[in-house]
């Protein structure tokens, strides 16, 4: 989710005027404002080794320091289908992982590009794998 999220970026529309803190930039009402979770879940600032996995960067006491990792966007109008994706995503990546060996192959590519005019966000090349059932659990 935070290297692909489905959806790369989120809008915004202020309903009246908002001076950044500490600044004078002032985001006037009604002006469309872009957050790029696409670009902000890759920040070599916020997710050292961004391409890598790394779990620990999700624990708890690290989420607290600011909101960088959005892939269901926040506050009172985040997506209200996040318990139930995430749920549907556990449920699923559960059974892939109990029941298939999953693997790259041949045709896998070594960096995804996707399709820009897509949304949600699509691969260009698909993902394809070397998916083979379990035979003795």
């Amino acid at each position: 989710m935070r290297k692909y999220p489905p959806i790369p970026f989120l809008d915004r529309m202020p309903l009246s005027d908002y001076t950044l803190d500490g600044t004078d930039l002032v985001v006037k009402k009604d002006m469309t404002v872009i957050i790029p979770f696409f670009a902000l879940h890759r920040d070599e600032n916020l997710f050292p080794n961004s391409d890598g996995y790394d779990p620990e960067r999700f624990r708890e006491e690290i989420q607290s320091e600011g909101l960088f990792y959005l892939p269901f966007g926040a506050g009172p109008r985040a997506c209200i289908g996040k318990r139930l994706g995430l749920l549907g995503l556990l449920v699923s990546l559960s059974y892939i992982v109990l029941n298939f060996k999953v693997e790259k192959c041949p045709e896998t590519p070594s960096k995804i590009e996707f399709e820009p005019k897509s949304f949600p966000l699509v691969s260009k090349q698909g993902l394809p794998l070397r998916i083979t059932p379990i035979e003795n659990k």
